[in-house]
């Protein structure tokens, strides 16, 4: 089992809007200096204390996760971690250029001598209207930027792309990437429409904030259309990113987190509705696995764990944040984590 952490980057100051936009006047300079801070040195204590990755996301107009651009974080945290892969999970396909994209990524494997993991993403269809893109369109879009950019990393000459939503004159990528052929690509699973295009293109399967029955049913359909597709993925190449929290005592976690249910809502802005579809209504059981997050005392949160490998996950990508939970917290989070439950997880 591979243990990812998820630096979501989350700013540092006092916000008190849950709307999106979120107007850049809550945004004090002061506190933003402290985020990046903040999140570099925790970037830095993941790699020590053996986490496997470090991952970054993209996201826009919110002080949720403050990487609009998860090239420039990873460059960064790219001269700091020298053992953890860097996964930029993921940049936005439809809000950019897939060319640039698939050249900074090359740099990146270059500058990272190998250690750079991808997911390309399509975003949430309020941020694919940031750049006035269509989202109705957004999964094709993805799709298609897939296709360029792997191409670009593999055609050993200049070529054109005349694609839907892609048109190239020439492409010729410097410099190539240091993996060969490519850095590890996931893709989306989020959606079950989305799945096909993974499963038959030999890419590996991401999954996020989902419950373990979900997780389930996504992994058995893509098992299914590879199956379709002349080959058979195996748990590595099956990613789950969620929440995590794990403490000493299920006291302390109660103590830390609160009421989960609510507070996901919460940090989500989640309607009452989509709520309910991700986790019920039912008395929340820290210990529970349908719900999208780990949680608990250690020896709870390996069994969670083992749960996630049955049902076909191989990565884990976990954020430690959690709405209300001090930085503090956090890393201490984190060292529970690698010092009691990395070791217990490595064989599954």
């Amino acid at each position: 089992m591979i243990a990812g952490f998820f630096n979501t980057v989350g700013y540092a100051g006092l916000w008190s809007s849950n709307s999106w936009p979120t107007p850049p006047v809550l945004c004090d300079r002061a506190a933003a200096g402290v985020t990046m801070r903040r999140a570099m040195d925790q970037a830095l204590m993941a790699d020590e204390l053996g986490f496997d990755w470090v991952s970054v996301s993209e996201h826009h107009y919110s002080p949720r996760i403050l990487t609009p651009s998860p090239m420039i974080f990873a460059a960064g945290i790219s001269q700091r971690i020298k053992r953890a892969k860097i996964a930029i999970l993921g940049p936005l396909l439809p809000l950019s250029n897939p060319v640039r994209v698939a050249e900074e990524l090359a740099m990146l494997d270059v500058m990272s001598e190998g250690r750079i993991v991808v997911l390309f993403l399509r975003g949430t269809p309020n941020e694919v209207l940031v750049y006035r893109a269509n989202p109705d369109e957004s999964r094709e879009i993805t799709q298609e930027g897939i296709e360029l950019i792997l191409r670009s990393w593999t055609e050993p000459q200049p070529f054109g792309w005349e694609g839907r939503y892609f048109n190239y004159r020439v492409v010729s990528v410097w410099p190539r990437p240091f993996q060969e052929p490519h850095p590890r690509v996931f893709s989306s699973g989020n959606t079950p429409d989305s799945i096909p295009f993974a499963a038959h293109n030999r890419l590996g399967l991401a999954l996020s904030f989902m419950p373990l029955s979900e997780i389930k049913r996504r992994v058995e359909l893509y098992r299914s259309e590879a199956a379709s597709a002349g080959w058979e993925p195996t748990a590595g190449d099956v990613v789950y990113r969620f929440f995590a929290h794990v403490a000493d005592t299920d006291q302390e976690v109660r103590k830390n987190v609160g009421d989960t249910r609510l507070d996901l809502g919460r940090f989500f802005g989640m309607n009452p509705a989509v709520l309910k579809r991700l986790v019920g209504d039912r008395p929340m059981d820290i210990h529970a696995m349908e719900r999208p997050f780990l949680c608990g005392n250690p020896a709870a949160v390996v069994d969670q764990v083992g749960e996630l490998a049955e049902a076909g996950v191989g990565n884990l990508d976990m954020a430690f944040t959690w709405p209300g939970i001090s930085y503090e917290q956090q890393l201490r989070a984190m060292e529970c984590f690698a010092s009691r439950v990395i070791p217990q997880i490595r064989p599954l």
